[in-house]
């Protein structure tokens, strides 16, 4: 129960009390006051009517019709006369209910009032004894009439109490409420400073307590983010350039040869000039430096429309451009606006191109090529570049090696997938080191549609991409996970890798509420849904609109394939992920000063750091070094129980 519940609880009852008190009081007052204004009129009626018999000298006759004219005056609930010698004894009695008065009232107030007796004397004789009970009738009827404007205003005044009680504890506890909003926002991970300061002095400490809390916090935050991004800058980027550097590039080429795109694959192109020796003897070291930052910025311009693009300079001569989803057609066209572009720049800085030239040579790559046969590819493509003084640029491209499906084939197998739900899910685990638990269950799906229809999801991915699928795909299989009952998850956790060009999709955000408000109910295990670090940082506000949707269903959200790109990690406080899942090679790539500065960023977020495709045993123990155990990847079937 809230304070504000148990305090307005507690006072309504001391009002009510009180008032009830009140009323009890004035009640009894107004009934006492009365019976004993009725008892004394009774008295004095007593003596009058005794003496009115008194003088019938005793005749019975006489005394009856005295008694039924004063009885009938109204004021007597019984009469009884008794002669003293007993021999005559006359009675009248009224034992009709009271009239407009409810029995229950009549029953409640219960009115007792005592009989009044007199002897009635005729001289010095006794000629009987009188007794008399006043008529009650009236005291009924006007204490029920008194009552019932007591309890009226009773009812009004608590109404106008509890009214005033209210606002005054709304007033009161206001500023409790911002005090509860901000713990709430703090247990969210969000550094809301109160700025309006509570008027009541306990609150005031508790307030000041909060924000300069709250502030230590954030200022913990912001210094490990700088920290983090001079030591990314120190690490991963070339000091003239500001392009990344070859260690980067080497920790990003796994996840970009795997990523999914339309067009299986991409190209990535490497530069070379021929001599940076020369280059700075013709103009000087400074002037180089800056020949090379407007190389540079040509690179990224001519690139600016390749999406999660890395443009590394390996070295003082050579720069590498990993363009993924890039087709041929296009890395050619790129590369010719970056010759003609060097010459303009070469041509306005007064360099010699007949000296001073660049070499470009492409490697169009396919998913399934490994890490050692890109680079080997590629290398061997600049140097055929080198060998041709004519052009300058060698495009190497293989052809596929497997057999692709026509367009239309590949149509018609998603299509049937999609409308009888050949899509089989399948759950791989993330377990902690330590305990050997599973810590969540990541999901996927293949295509299982019987003979000549399997397909594992790196087959069918880029020509769903191609066709417009992958968000029908996805809305299949996450029905299917909502709807269907799922054994190997109860009690635990699952979590969803979404698409980049699922989440790209414009109808995507729309479709997903539908699936859930039509779907989401009340599942046996947690749900999770993880989003590429590079589609966040440069996509924040779409991620965010889908963070808040997932919040709305007690959905959580994590971020995969962290390799810090970013230079500024506030994106992490505005999206507040519960996880980052990172490789590996990038958590044991890190110096000690980043990863304490990463260690600080996501302890004061509340994220829990995640390391992936972890392989074997000396792995993982760098990770546990480095206080990491919650791990995925190859080995976790070698520590599964």
């Amino acid at each position: 129960m809230t304070l504000f519940k148990q305090m307005a609880l507690a006072l309504s009852l001391m009002i009510i009390t009180i008032l009830g008190s009140v009323m009890a009081i004035n009640y009894e007052t107004a009934k006492k006051d009365m019976l004993e204004s009725l008892y004394q009129t009774t008295v004095n009626n007593i003596s009058a009517l005794t003496n009115k018999i008194a003088q019938t000298g005793g005749e019975p006759a006489v005394i009856t019709s005295i008694i039924d004219s004063e009885f009938d005056s109204g004021y007597y609930k019984r009469i009884k006369f008794v002669s003293n010698d007993a021999s005559f004894t006359y009675t009248q009695e009224d034992n009709e209910p009271v009239a407009d008065v409810p029995a229950w009232f009549v029953n409640f107030a219960d009115i007792r009032l005592k009989a009044v007796s007199a002897d009635v004397t005729s001289g010095w004789n006794i000629i009987g004894k009188l007794t008399v009970e006043a008529d009650t009738d009236i005291v009924y009827e006007t204490l029920y009439q008194t009552f019932s404007k007591l309890l009226y205003l009773f009812v009004i005044f608590v109404a106008i109490s509890l009214f005033v009680l209210s606002v005054m504890l709304h007033f009161i506890l206001k500023p409790l409420q911002r005090i509860q909003h901000q713990a709430e926002a703090i247990l969210k991970n969000e550094f809301l400073i109160e700025t309006k300061e509570p008027y009541t002095t306990e609150f005031q400490e508790v307030s000041r307590a909060m924000n300069t809390m709250v502030k230590k916090v954030e200022e913990i935050f912001n210094k490990a983010n700088i920290a983090a991004q001079r030591n990314k800058e120190l690490l991963y980027n070339d000091p003239v350039t500001k392009l990344f550097n070859r260690r980067y590039l080497m920790l990003k080429l796994p996840e970009l040869i795997q990523l999914e795109t339309k067009n299986e694959g991409g190209s990535i192109m490497l530069i070379a000039l021929s001599s940076a020796e020369l280059l700075n003897k013709q103009l000087g070291h400074k002037e180089a430096d800056e020949f090379f930052s407007s190389l540079a910025k040509i690179f990224e311009k001519e690139c600016e429309d390749i999406e999660e693009k890395i443009i590394s300079r390996v070295n003082g001569t050579e720069f590498t451009l990993m363009l993924p989803d890039c087709e041929s057609y296009l890395s050619e066209s790129i590369s010719r606006n970056i010759f003609e572009a060097f010459l303009d720049l070469a041509q306005e800085n007064g360099v010699d191109t007949e000296e001073i030239y660049i070499n470009i040579g492409i490697y169009r790559y396919r998913p399934d090529v490994t890490l050692s046969e890109l680079l080997t590819r590629a290398d061997d493509a600049l140097t055929k570049a080198k060998a041709d003084e004519r052009q300058n640029i060698y495009v190497y491209e293989e052809k596929n090696a497997k057999k692709a499906l026509p367009k239309e084939e590949w149509r018609a197998i998603l299509e049937e997938s999609i409308e009888k739900n050949y899509f089989s899910l399948k759950f791989w685990p993330t377990l902690d080191s330590k305990t050997k638990e599973i810590n969540h269950k990541v999901m996927t799906f293949t295509i299982d549609g019987g003979e000549n229809k399997r397909f594992y999801y790196g087959d069918f991915i880029a020509p769903a991409i191609n066709l417009g699928l992958v968000g029908k795909m996805y809305l299949v299989a996450l029905k299917e996970l909502l709807t269907m009952q799922h054994p190997q998850l109860s009690g635990g956790t699952c979590s969803i890798r979404l698409s980049n060009e699922f989440l790209k999709d414009s109808k995507a955000f729309d479709e997903l509420s539908t699936l859930f408000y039509l779907y989401a109910k009340k599942l046996n295990f947690k749900l999770f849904f993880e989003v590429s670090d590079t589609f966040a940082t440069h996509n924040t506000a779409t991620v965010k609109g889908f963070v808040d949707l997932f919040k709305q269903y007690n959905y959580g959200f994590g971020i995969n394939a962290f390799t810090g790109e970013s230079s500024d990690f506030h994106y992490l406080k505005e999206l507040n992920p519960a996880f980052i899942k990172a490789d590996v090679s990038f958590l044991l790539d890190q110096t000690e000063e980043s990863m304490n500065s990463l260690e600080v960023i996501t302890k004061s977020l509340g994220i829990e750091i995640i390391a992936s495709f972890v392989k074997d045993e000396q792995e993982l123990a760098a990770l546990q070094a480095l206080h990491i155990d919650k791990i995925q990847g190859p080995i976790t079937d070698n520590l599964q129980l």
